[in-house]
């Protein structure tokens, strides 16, 4: 196991019924200042906003909305949030949705208390700021994670790039399971996907440990109540688990002692800047593919995931077929959420000009079971369509 530091500050509430329970208390230590941020209007239909809104105002707050959020977060609305933090003299952000509105709220908290511009500070100059400003979540769709951590992606427009920018954690959380409840499936199961994605990118890293026992659990988890979700979308023990289960991936648990294979990560951010599709569904469109050209070099790692997470039958088998089975039974799982193999059955154009700008400009990870050039980075992509 490699050295470590863990540290995971980031209070959950997590109650039917916690925003009225919570909020309030949780009130008292900030300012009158509040703003609330959030995407495209889904929290306004189904009274979400109303009832947050509510809440603040009755505590004495005086709140600021700022919707609009893509589920491909731009760094050019993340700019006009922040404007707004520093006119309005923001006390507290509050994100009111799931990924991508945490995502650009965490950027937005990054760069509330400087002068300059945060992307020029973060990736030209390098340098993460020593103040930042504050932000809860209140979760309103799981799947990405990003209430635990202190990362988060946006898309520069003018330049392709979509690039990921340290923040703060976010003071607190609030996980609502009813909330979840009025999500369209279609909309739930790119997120499903996303957090075993998550986990099958710590667990296919080089070496293991304690951690991928657990890994696998969770996985497991995550296969069996995303299968009984699509026989019973209407149940909240379902959905609750799920968005417990992303919830966990990304306490960082997993990812300590051992370094991950975040390759199919880093093809699906710099597609994104392209695309703007929603994440996990680019994601469980890549990932296979991926993992068709790499599973010879790490076929034990494969083969172990097929038999204790995908339950495929090792008996008569080499570690390589196993290890296949396991990717096709993976396959099996996307293709029982309803979510697209290919990026034409998602209606994603991608040009050979946009796989050839992907590939060139991605990160390359060099902790997976095998390197890829950046030839090859293009062929996974173009075989995706």
């Amino acid at each position: 196991m490699q050295n470590f530091i863990y540290h995971m500050p980031v209070k959950v509430y997590f109650e039917e019924g916690g925003v009225k329970k919570y909020l309030s208390k949780e009130m008292e230590k900030y300012g009158k200042n509040i703003m609330i941020v959030y995407g495209g209007g889904s929290v306004k239909r189904n009274g979400i906003l109303d009832e947050v809104r509510k809440t603040l105002e009755e505590c004495g707050k005086t709140v600021f909305e700022f919707g609009g959020v893509a589920s491909s977060p731009s760094y050019e609305k993340i700019l006009e949030g922040i404007a707004m933090y520093k006119k309005e003299n923001i006390d507290l952000m509050i994100a009111l949705g799931g990924g991508s509105v945490v995502d650009s709220t965490k950027i937005m908290a990054a760069g509330a208390e400087i002068e300059g511009d945060i992307w020029d500070e973060e990736m030209i100059r390098h340098n993460i700021p020593e103040k930042m400003g504050k932000y809860a979540v209140v979760l309103t769709i799981s799947g990405a994670g990003a209430e635990m951590d202190h990362l988060g992606a946006c898309t520069n427009e003018k330049t392709h790039e979509k690039k990921t920018f340290v923040g703060p954690y976010a003071d607190f959380v609030i996980e609502d399971p009813a909330y979840v409840m009025s999500v369209p499936l279609h909309t739930f199961t790119p997120g499903v996907f996303d957090s075993l994605s998550h986990c099958m990118e710590t667990c296919f890293g080089q070496g293991t440990n304690v951690w991928d026992e657990i890994n696998e659990s969770l996985m497991k988890n995550i296969i069996r109540n995303g299968r009984a979700l699509m026989k019973d979308p209407d149940n909240m023990e379902i959905r609750s688990n799920l968005m417990w289960d992303s919830s966990l991936i990304q306490s960082f648990s997993f990812y300590t002692g051992k370094p991950g294979d975040f390759q199919a990560h880093g093809i699906e951010n710099m597609l994104a800047a392209y695309t703007h599709a929603a994440h996990g569904r680019q994601l469980a469109i890549l990932q296979p593919v991926y993992y068709d050209h790499i599973v010879e070099a790490g076929s034990e790692m494969f083969a172990r995931f097929a038999v204790n997470v995908m339950e495929v039958d090792p008996e008569g088998k080499t570690q390589l077929e196993t290890a296949k089975e396991g990717i096709a039974k993976l396959r099996e799982f996307i293709k029982c959420l309803e979510l697209p193999m290919t990026f034409s059955e998602a209606g994603i154009e991608v040009t050979e000009e946009t796989a050839s700008a992907v590939a060139a400009t991605c990160n390359v990870t060099t902790t997976n079971a095998r390197q890829l050039s950046r030839e090859e980075i293009k062929e996974i992509i173009l075989e995706c369509r």
